[in-house]
């Protein structure tokens, strides 16, 4: 049975690529030696599940066995309580809370309303070290700082991009090099405001700075990443029950196409034509028009643009005996480099992180098929609709 995942695809910094790609009309294959990497397990640069804020436009990365709640606050900070309070805890560190002495260590977001445009050090606690260092966050100024209390805590202060609110992501700690420093470390390092405020009913538009710097520096399998990013938040803005992962059918109809129409010129401008949706289109009406068979069609464009084998997936992949078989190739597979299939990028399919978390998710009866489908089936709902939407947004 699918289940609907509310989840973010994301994002960003991964391995770094090649200088921008020369238009070529010779496909290179993508060796079916090359073994899946265990992607499951990558760092928080290379993952690509996050937490989507709808009320203030900005996202980071969710790590893995962590789980984020916005909890209600009666903190009495000065100069005023936050806006609101996101919490980032372990799930192993809760186990067995009630035998706990204290509270586990935990990270946690505030925001706060700054219209009256204060200093970022105004909004220190009392327990705050006169140790600020300046940073940047998202792209905006930013101090650093330690404080005390229960626990020794690792601080940052910035601002949106409009000055309105500022951010304190504050990481707790016990030892210096427990782990979960690593972790605030990389919450703080993929902070980004991915959505603008905007006057149009939507209230949000996308930001594509960060997909634009990607594409510039060549990091094609960073800006693909981040390009499932832009798509989660398009998914984001439709609402509660909008599902791209089992909807690609209807949801994908109701993106809107200027987005559709800014990804495909960027991806085409910058890849010299190699990438882009421009480029799928092409290889789609060529391969489509070999068969009347549905199924084939989506096949015979995986093959072309490099998202589908000759051969089976084996048994030692990342996943084991539950994804071997399919002919659908897993993300840590994909050729980033200058021998790219043309019109491999932007990848239509859903990452290792989030099969991984489907799979290793507690309770569910239902995620072995899930992860199933999501690997291979899914492929033929959503490559048909994608190109009946390309053809609706009028993209050449």
């Amino acid at each position: 049975m699918k289940r609907s995942i509310v989840v973010g695809l994301l994002t960003f910094l991964a391995i770094g690529c090649s200088s921008n790609l020369p238009t070529s009309s010779t496909q290179s294959p993508t060796p079916e030696a090359i073994a899946a990497k265990p992607a499951p397990n990558a760092s928080m640069q290379s993952r690509d599940v996050f937490y989507l804020s709808d009320r203030f436009g900005f996202r980071f990365v969710s790590p893995k066995g962590y789980v984020i709640t916005p909890t209600s606050t009666t903190q009495s900070t000065k100069p005023s309580p936050p806006l609101e309070v996101l919490e980032v805890w372990q799930q192993q560190d809760f186990v067995n809370r009630e035998s706990l002495p204290e509270t586990p260590p935990i990270i946690s977001i505030s925001i706060y309303d700054n219209s009256k445009r204060l200093p970022l050090t105004s909004w220190k606690g009392e327990l705050s070290q006169n140790d600020d260092r300046p940073l940047t966050v998202a792209g905006q100024k930013a101090i650093a700082y330690t404080s005390t209390g229960l626990y020794e805590s690792d601080n940052v202060l910035f601002s949106s991009p409009d000055g309105r609110y500022v951010f304190r992501l504050q990481g707790a700690y016990l030892q210096k090099n427990d782990s979960i420093r690593q972790v605030y470390q990389d919450i703080v390092k993929s902070v980004t405001f991915d959505a603008i405020a905007s006057t149009s009913p939507n209230k949000w538009r996308i930001n594509y700075s960060r997909l634009k710097s990607l594409l510039a520096a060549g990091d094609w399998r960073g800006a693909d990443v981040e390009t499932r990013a832009i798509f989660q938040r398009l998914q984001k803005l439709q609402g509660q029950g909008a599902d791209l992962l089992y909807g690609s059918k209807t949801l994908l109809n109701r993106f809107p196409c200027e987005d559709f129409r800014s990804i495909d010129t960027l991806w085409s401008q910058a890849s010299k034509g190699r990438f882009g949706y421009s480029a799928q289109k092409r290889i789609w009406q060529q391969t489509a028009s070999q068969t009347k068979n549905p199924k084939a069609r989506v096949e015979k464009f995986g093959q072309a643009v490099g998202w589908y084998r000759s051969q089976p997936l084996p048994e030692n992949n990342p996943f084991g005996v539950v994804l071997a078989g399919t002919k659908w190739r897993l993300d840590s597979e994909l050729n980033s480099t200058a021998t790219a299939p043309i019109g491999q990028f932007p990848w239509g399919g859903i990452s290792s992180n989030l099969l991984s978390d489907i799979l290793s998710e507690p309770g569910c009866g239902s995620c072995t098929t899930d992860a199933i489908y999501l690997a291979s089936d899914r492929y033929y709902d959503y490559v048909p609709a994608l190109f009946t939407k390309l053809n609706q947004c009028q993209v050449r």
